[in-house]
């Protein structure tokens, strides 16, 4: 694999490039399916490829392929994979903190997201924080007992010494304000593959859901919506693609059987190839979740050009007017509706409906339009260019 080293805090080699010095920073990318695990490192690449010294620095074990040119840099050992704390990385980001650049951190709720209070207190670095939906108040509940005292001895403190925010929704602009943080805030949507679709492609009747299998998913809406309704569209398929290595994942199989859902296939973890191949073949896509600060896998489903189902408490509120799929609240009569909607639609208007939304992921998307953003926001933060537009007091 290309790009991906390992070392200590007294090998870090430190750049002397005129660019900008830009570390992209997240507990882990060894789940390649993982929508913050993609988008960093898409960003990390496309702002490689734009001339920054941009890199990912993380934990734990190296994902089974790095098709990427930006440098991969793992701290693993056995302090990291059983505790999640690297006192290694810490170090290296100090360092970093030290000299001009940005240091850009994915994720809360993990020690690796805790770096800003690693950081020299008078270093000319930026810091800059995605929360990646973690702040929402479905979020901020889940594990309620937990999170309290984390959040109030450490994760705050630490989210308080960054620079700036980034959030990909204005909804997750206002998560921010809503739990007292204060400071700028870039509002920079991720950005997504728009891979080539055969002219001659056949879509086949099937129902794609595409995610991690979590309890945030709605899957536990999604499986009753679609065992009430199936027996209306005897030829339609629902697949359900995700890891099924848990708990969760065991009990939602569990629920399947209980309710005799017909036609429900458990595809597991579909990567690369085969995962174009699921998405160039389906008919429609749903994720019926209960919180979205993006949601990677509807871009992802759009720029196949397959129309979307998906609910109120993400970004995609526009999926309607654009005519390229369904917004809904996230209750079981409203999926049930919707689907049923969908699935009584022409062939001919499904496909018309996904080319909405392919050339609409086209326009505004594209990775190389997304990072021209962030490196914008960054370079301003350095004091090298004017605020951007998308950046909000």
């Amino acid at each position: 694999m290309r790009g991906i080293s390992y070392f200590n805090a007294d090998s870090y080699v430190f750049s002397t490039s005129a660019h900008m010095q830009i570390t992209q920073i997240i507990q882990g990318v060894h789940n390649p399916s993982a929508g913050p695990s993609y988008s960093v490192a898409k960003l990390a690449n496309q702002l490689y490829t734009f001339g920054e010294d941009a890199s990912v620095l993380t934990l734990g074990e190296p994902p089974a392929k790095w098709p990427y040119d930006a440098p991969l840099k793992i701290h693993s050992g056995i302090l990291e994979r059983i505790t999640g704390i690297s006192p290694s990385m810490m170090a290296v980001i100090r360092k970093l903190s030290a000299k001009p650049g940005i240091l850009h951190g994915h994720g809360i709720w993990r020690v690796a997201n805790l770096f800003p209070l690693f950081t020299a207190h008078t270093g000319p670095a930026r810091i800059v924080c995605s929360p990646r939906g973690m702040l929402s108040p479905w979020s901020m509940q889940y594990k309620n007992l937990m999170k309290q005292p984390f959040w109030r001895l450490l994760q705050k403190p630490a989210l308080q010494r960054c620079h700036c925010f980034h959030v990909t929704a204005p909804v997750e602009y206002e998560d921010i304000r809503r739990v007292g943080l204060r400071g700028p805030v870039t509002i920079i949507p991720n950005g997504v593959d728009i891979p080539d679709i055969p002219t001659d492609n056949v879509r086949r009747k099937h129902v794609i859901f595409l995610s991690r299998i979590d309890p945030k998913k709605g899957l536990d809406l999604l499986l009753p919506a679609w065992t009430a309704i199936a027996d209306n569209f005897s030829d339609w398929d629902l697949i359900i693609a995700g890891p099924l290595d848990g708990d969760y994942a065991r009990s939602i199989q569990t629920l399947a059987k209980t309710l005799n859902a017909p036609r429900v296939q458990f595809a597991g973890q579909v990567l690369g190839d085969a995962k174009h191949q699921l998405l160039t073949e389906a008919s429609l896509f749903v994720l019926p979740t209960y919180s979205e600060n993006f949601g990677i896998a509807v871009a992802e489903a759009l720029a196949h050009g397959i129309p979307a189902i998906t609910t109120t408490e993400t970004p995609w509120t526009d999926l309607d007017t654009r005519n390229c799929g369904w917004c809904i609240p996230p209750q079981q009569k409203k999926l049930e509706h919707a689907l049923s909607h969908a699935m009584s639609r022409p062939p001919d208007n499904l496909r018309e409906m996904g080319e909405n939304g392919r050339r609409w992921m086209q326009q505004s998307y594209a990775w190389d339009r997304i990072a021209e953003m962030m490196q914008h926001t960054y370079r301003w933060l350095l004091g090298n260019e004017s605020r951007p537009d998308w950046v909000t007091e």
